[in-house]
């Protein structure tokens, strides 16, 4: 019998991925959501999202573009990005996640972007551009970035943008001063306790568990101790404890299990 027949699971609770089906709605998310839907639709500024390794910001960008998606109004394009050097480059793939024709001319490519949104504006039409793992951009792809937020009418942005990334990604912005001043920032902090045992639950309900998760009250103190909080790491704990109880023929973990496992995890209190 597998994990998910011996829990009598629909599918696998805790798989670490971004499906937007698993984000739990934390006030924080909640918020980070609210924020980008609002300035998008309004068409007011560009964003970044920043925090930890492992605290869900993936979750929340691909939830918003999933969202977004089904409105008729957005033209999305959902990049993650790699260590691009160039800003050629970078534009290149922007244009081309767009469906636009790109030039062997950086300068003819710009134009054809401009052309691209001025089209959309008049179709009513709001491209945005979201961006994952966008520590790794650097002074040349967030210069290009700037340069993009400067095709404007008077009232709003005919492009708008969203990074998402590590904390790094703060550092780089605020020395480019001048982007910095267009950003707004958006910071996605560690769970509670609270918050945690409520994902876990949460997470274990959308994968069809009918019976209570498998963890007491000391137990969801233990994977918070050792996750710190983030996401990622309480649900790669939870999982190798799902088939360590289904290995014991248990159904509850204690608290020591739980502890071992997150060291076996190379994960530290």
């Amino acid at each position: 019998m597998d994990v998910l027949g011996y829990f009598k699971l629909n599918e696998q609770p805790f798989r670490i991925g971004p499906d937007p089906r698993f984000l739990y709605f934390s006030d924080q998310v909640k918020e980070a959501l609210a924020k980008c839907e609002y300035m998008a639709r309004e068409r007011i500024g560009p964003i970044y999202i920043y925090g930890p390794i492992g605290s869900g910001k993936t979750s929340i960008i691909r939830r918003l573009h999933e969202r977004l998606s089904t409105e008729d109004n957005y033209n999305l394009a959902l990049l993650i990005s790699p260590n691009i050097k160039s800003a050629n480059s970078f534009l290149r793939i922007i244009m081309e996640s767009f469906d636009i024709k790109t030039e062997r001319s950086y300068d003819q490519s710009l134009k054809n972007f401009e052309v691209f949104l001025t089209e959309q504006y008049k179709a009513k039409k709001t491209p945005l551009l979201l961006v994952d793992e966008a520590q790794n951009m650097n002074r040349d792809t967030l210069r290009l970035v700037h340069y993009l937020l400067n095709f404007e009418t008077a009232t709003l942005k005919l492009l708008q943008i969203i990074l998402v990334g590590q904390e790094e990604l703060t550092s780089k912005i605020l020395r480019y001063k001048e982007l910095a001043s267009r950003m707004f920032p958006i910071a996605i902090f560690p769970m509670s306790v609270l918050e945690l045992r409520n994902m876990i639950e949460f997470r274990w309900v959308v994968a069809g568990g009918k019976q209570e998760p498998p963890f007491d009250e000391e137990g969801y103190k233990v994977i918070f101790t050792y996750s710190k909080g983030l996401p990622r790491d309480a649900v790669k704990i939870c999982d190798e404890v799902l088939r360590d109880l289904l290995f014991k023929k248990k159904t509850k973990a204690t608290a020591s299990d739980i502890e071992q496992i997150a060291k076996e995890l190379n994960l530290s209190a």
